[in-house]
């Protein structure tokens, strides 16, 4: 157990007994698939499934036009299914706005940071620079955490 907390992991040697595998060296791939996941990972946390969304961009949509109409007109679907519990359909639009806003703001967030470090880690390989990129991966890892809390589905 102390040898997988360090990094490495079990395996076997020609007679069969377990022995302690150190990783596989780092490289530009391996530290870049980490990032994509920590954000595929983030993604999923504040949206949940695909469908939900496109369910919440339906709603964006609705509420937006809704918001147009100065609140006027007939109350799109999405938003009358979320102006429930004393909530006003004005009140249900400005909330899925600002829920969408706080979403849209994590999405670019994510897709920043997560090109900028792997062209960061990519010229820092290159350089020879393993340990930089290594610090720069684990870096991006926690932002990108960071970034999701409170957020959506992850509130």
């Amino acid at each position: 157990m102390e040898g997988q907390s360090g990094g490495k992991s079990i395996g076997s040697d020609q007679a069969g007994v377990p022995v302690l595998l150190d990783p596989p060296p780092a490289n530009a791939n391996n530290l870049c698939a980490q990032i994509d996941a920590a954000a595929d990972a983030a993604r999923q946390a504040v949206a949940g499934d695909p469908l939900r969304a496109v369910e919440y961009d339906r709603a964006r949509i609705e509420a937006e036009q809704f918001a147009a109409a100065n609140y006027q007109g007939d109350v799109p679907p999405m938003v009358a299914a979320y102006a429930i519990g004393g909530r006003t359909a004005q009140q249900a639009a400005d909330s899925i706005l600002a829920e969408a806003a706080q979403y849209n703001t994590a999405l670019v967030y994510l897709r920043t940071v997560r090109l900028n470090a792997k062209e960061l880690i990519r010229n820092a390989m290159v350089a020879g620079e393993v340990e930089q990129a290594q610090d720069i991966a684990a870096e991006t890892i926690a932002s990108i955490e960071a970034a999701v809390a409170g957020v959506g589905n992850n509130a």
